[in-house]
C-alpha cells in the first residue's frame, strides 16, 4: 500500500473552473475516447499540447492496474495517486470522484472512509454525474457503498433526481419508481409516467432495453397517461425479444392497422437513432449487431 501521510481535502465546488471530462457514469465517453488513442497519444504525459487534462486523467486511471499495457501504460499507483491529487487540486471533478473510490476500495491506498466520504460528497456537490448517482444509490440500497451510509430515502431522491435530471437513465428510472410507491414522494402516477418517460430519452444510458418495456407498460395500463395500445406495442417492439409476449397480448386488442402502425412508429425510431432490435421486421441480423 501507499501510504500517504498527509493529505488536503479541497472542495471543489468552492472553485469557480472547477469543471468535469466525462460526466456518463457507465463510462462510455471515457472507453469511446480511450479506444482512439495509441501509445503515443499519452506518451507525452504530463506536458501534452492538446487535452492535457484528459490525457493526464486517463493515464492516472489505466496507471492504476496493469490492465493497458498495449498502450505502454503499467501499474504505477504514486504515478495515478499524483496525478489525480493534482488534477483535483485544479478543479478536475472526475479526480476527485476516483480518489474517493480508491479510498474506499484500498486501491493503492490504504482504506479511509471518512476521506472517502469527503471527496464523494464533494465530487457531486460540484455537478459531477457519476458521484451524484453513486451518493443516490449508496443511499438507496444499503449493500452500495455500505460501509459509508446507511439506507437514507430522502438523501437517495435528492441526489438520483439531480442525476436523473442530468441525463442518467437508471436515476430517472429510480425516480420514477418512488412516484409510482410512494416513496418520499406522494404517489404521482403523471409523474412517474414522465420520469419513465425521460428514463427512455436520457442520453446516458437511454433507449431500448428496460426503459421502453417500462414505458410500453405505462401505455398499455394507462398509467399516468392515456391508455395507448399503438404506443404501447411501439415500445414493446424496441425491447425486443423480451417484448414478444406483451405484443402477443397486446395484439388481441388491437386491428391489423394499428399494429402495422405500431410497428412503423418503432421502425422510425430506430432508423431516426441507428439502433435496430430482432423485431424490426424484414431485416437481418449484420455481422456488426446491426440489422438492415
Amino acid at each position: 500500500m501507499l501510504r500517504i501521510f498527509t493529505f488536503l481535502i479541497l472542495l471543489v465546488s468552492d472553485y469557480s473552473y472547477a469543471t468535469s471530462l466525462f460526466q456518463d457514469p457507465r463510462r462510455a465517453d471515457f472507453d469511446e475516447l480511450l479506444n482512439t488513442y495509441s501509445p503515443k497519444d499519452i506518451s507525452c504525459v504530463p506536458g501534452c499540447v492538446g487535452e492535457n487534462n484528459k490525457k493526464s486523467y486517463i493515464k492516472a486511471v489505466l496507471s492504476l492496474s496493469d490492465g493497458y499495457n498495449e498502450l505502454g501504460v503499467d501499474k504505477d499507483c504514486t504515478f495515478a495517486f499524483n496525478t489525480l491529487s493534482d488534477l483535483w487540486d485544479h478543479g478536475i471533478n472526475d479526480a476527485g470522484y476516483e480518489l474517493s473510490r480508491m479510498y474506499y476500495h484500498g486501491v493503492c491506498l490504504d482504506v479511509d472512509l471518512e476521506k472517502s466520504k469527503q471527496l464523494l460528497a464533494a465530487s457531486a456537490g460540484s455537478d459531477y454525474v457519476p458521484a451524484q448517482k453513486l451518493l443516490g444509490k449508496s443511499y438507496w440500497r444499503k449493500e452500495i457503498q455500505s460501509k459509508l451510509y446507511d439506507k437514507n430515502t430522502e438523501k437517495a431522491a435528492f441526489w438520483l433526481m439531480k442525476s436523473a435530471q442530468a441525463g442518467d437513465a437508471e436515476s430517472a428510472a429510480i425516480i420514477s419508481v418512488y412516484y409510482r410507491e410512494g416513496i418520499v414522494y406522494a404517489k404521482d402516477p403523471q409523474k412517474s409516467f414522465l420520469w419513465a418517460k425521460r428514463a427512455f430519452s436520457s442520453k446516458y444510458g437511454g433507449g431500448i432495453g428496460g426503459n421502453s418495456i417500462r414505458l410500453a407498460s405505462y401505455y398499455e395500463k394507462g398509467y399516468g397517461v392515456d391508455k395507448n395500445y399503438i404506443k404501447s406495442y411501439k415500445y414493446y417492439d424496441l425491447s425486443g425479444t423480451a417484448g414478444d409476449d406483451d405484443k402477443q397480448r397486446i395484439s388481441e386488442y388491437m386491428s391489423d392497422a394499428e399494429i402495422q402502425q405500431a410497428i412503423k412508429q418503432s421502425r422510425a425510431w430506430q432508423e431516426e437513432h441507428n439502433t435496430f432490435v430482432p423485431s424490426y421486421y424484414g431485416l437481418e441480423h449484420q455481422s456488426d449487431g446491426s440489422y438492415r
